[in-house]
């Protein structure tokens, strides 16, 4: 389950390195209308986003994970590599579904 103050927790974390949102977007590539959204709480934010706001943001993807309640404190290397995998996956048939539309064009 996704913590509750994931959003106010990001909004904090960006101000504290000084990041704009419009930097953020530029730097993590997620859209500064999600971004504000995200931290308004009114976005879904998948582990995707998360993933890419770590750098960013100055943690390591596994702190990030664990501060949105995707993993648990005590998280495994087994579940991080779980989490990656879907994510790739997620990637890939997106990747899939747009290189099918161009070759429909």
């Amino acid at each position: 389950m996704v913590a509750d103050n994931i959003g106010e927790t990001l909004r904090a974390s960006r101000r504290a390195r000084g990041l704009t949102i419009a930097q953020l977007s530029e730097a993590s590539g997620v859209s500064k209308s999600h971004l504000k959204r995200i931290e308004g709480g009114d976005a879904r934010l998948s582990a995707g986003v998360l993933l890419a706001l770590a750098k960013p943001l100055g943690c390591t993807e596994m702190e990030l994970l664990k501060l949105a309640g995707y993993l648990s404190p005590d998280a495994t290397d087994d579940r991080v590599a779980k989490l990656k995998e879907a994510v790739r996956d997620e990637i890939t048939g997106t990747m899939n579904a747009l290189l099918e539309r161009v070759d429909g064009l």
